[in-house]
């Protein structure tokens, strides 16, 4: 499908292959980045995804010490291709003329620049940016333009995403709804049921991959941990120290005891006195103390020494241990947001509304998702499902973030190209609107 799409390549205008052409350079001139996480992928960690994982190792195999330049060169190359690629669709799709054209490129290229310089990055953006671009393009294919055969590039896509960035797990499931508002009077008809169920059911592939791959390398056939170490960091954070009288388990009640006696040691939980605005600053700047360095460092620590290992194959242990802090700390991160419940939602608001840098983008986007989803709903037109589909995308992948991590450019960039559109598109709906 991408390859027989090259039209698209070779119809680029001449501006466009200079801008890619001018962006290569600039990003192959640069250094290859090292980060805490580049070397977690190379040591295989338990707590990383699969795919870059593999990706990134299998280079190092390849090419020795010469292994970063070449993740550089296929990241930046890539990374292009997507780029060129989602633009051209998009351009289409919403018949944009020059003036909106150039900011278009420009959102969609940032990511290779400052800060982020994802594809001299050695880590899972560098590849998952590219993958998220093509994954979007192909699946608005399936559901604006009835392209039914690219079903089997969508799958290959959303998996090989999701064992790059867990964090889109999800966004199958908002294409699937939008597919059941858009065809819910066809659904019946074998064709639209076989995608739906595609769209629905897809998630079981990356979960059954990420706990068969586990079960190999690690001896353990669950899901890649972290993501409620990651989630129980807020709740810890407003939490209080009488919160262990509802601990029922004896190792979720050790490890809470434990954490935040550190925390509270280490001054790195909520002050009432603070504002809204106070706390969750100081949360957002201090959530790598918090989380990796206290929770899961300690809570790690914690099960290593109650799982004495074996001296010739000392893994295993190691690896119980992550599994083992994620189960307690999902039924903390539940415990700790139940009875902390107003703390905890003051919290995520502000956490949610950060990714925005200020409410009133956030209640844009939740106004063209509702009001987009009343017009699919009742009076159907493609530019309604898109707009639909972009903000709900944007808003998911936010409302995730929020609860699992804190909302800093990193997580969030995948979909700046989106809500550019999104605004794009709901301001030509109400000039039309206007003049009709």
């Amino acid at each position: 499908m991408l390859v027989g799409q090259n039209k698209i390549f070779k119809k680029a205008p001449l501006h466009l292959l200079i801008v890619y052409a001018l962006v290569f350079v600039f990003c192959l001139s640069k250094d290859a980045i090292y980060s805490y996480d580049t070397y977690d992928y190379l040591k295989a960690m338990p707590y990383r995804q699969l795919g870059y994982v593999i990706f990134v190792k299998s280079f190092s195999y390849i090419f020795g010490s010469y292994f970063d330049t070449a993740v550089v060169l296929f990241q930046t190359v890539f990374s292009l291709f997507a780029v060129h690629y989602f633009y051209t669709k998009a351009s289409k799709l919403f018949a944009l003329n020059t003036l909106l054209k150039l900011p278009l490129l420009a959102i969609l290229i940032f990511p290779f620049f400052q800060p982020l310089s994802i594809v001299n990055n050695i880590c899972s953006e560098g590849f998952s940016y590219g993958l998220y671009l093509l994954f979007v393009a192909v699946a608005l294919d399936i559901l604006i333009n009835n392209k039914h055969n690219y079903l089997k590039y969508y799958v290959l896509l959303y998996v090989a995403l999701v064992f790059m960035r867990g964090q889109f797990v999800f966004s199958t499931l908002v294409f699937g709804f939008t597919y059941l508002i858009i065809h819910r009077k066809q659904i019946s008809n074998k064709k639209q049921l076989i995608t739906l169920f595609v769209f629905m059911a897809i998630p079981l592939i990356p979960s059954l991959g990420e706990r068969t791959y586990h079960q190999f390398k690690d001896g353990i056939f669950k899901s890649t941990p972290f993501g409620y170490v990651s989630a129980s960091t807020a709740a810890f954070y407003v939490s209080d120290k009488s919160d262990i009288s509802l601990i029922k388990a004896k190792d979720a009640k050790a490890i809470f005891k434990l954490c935040h006696q550190q925390l509270e040691a280490k001054n790195l939980l909520l002050d009432s006195k603070d504002s809204n605005k106070e706390s969750y600053s100081f949360f957002h700047e201090h959530l790598p103390e918090i989380c990796n360095q206290t929770i899961h460092a300690s809570g790690k620590a914690y099960f290593q020494s109650q799982d004495i290992p074996d001296p010739a194959n000392p893994n295993p242990a190691v690896a119980r241990a992550y599994f083992k802090i994620e189960a307690a700390c999902k039924d903390l991160t539940f415990i700790l947001i139940k009875v902390n419940f107003s703390k905890w939602l003051a919290l995520y608001y502000a956490n949610l509304s950060y990714g925005f840098y200020t409410p009133f983008f956030l209640f844009i986007i939740i106004f063209i998702m509702i009001f987009n989803f009343i017009k699919t709903l009742f009076s159907y037109q493609k530019y309604y499902a898109i707009l639909f589909l972009f903000s709900s995308l944007i808003l998911s992948n936010a409302m995730l973030i929020a609860f699992a991590s804190h909302s800093i450019m990193r997580y969030l960039f995948y979909n700046y190209a989106l809500f550019f559109l999104s605004i794009v598109g709901i301001t030509k709906l109400i000039r039309r609107g206007s003049k009709s």
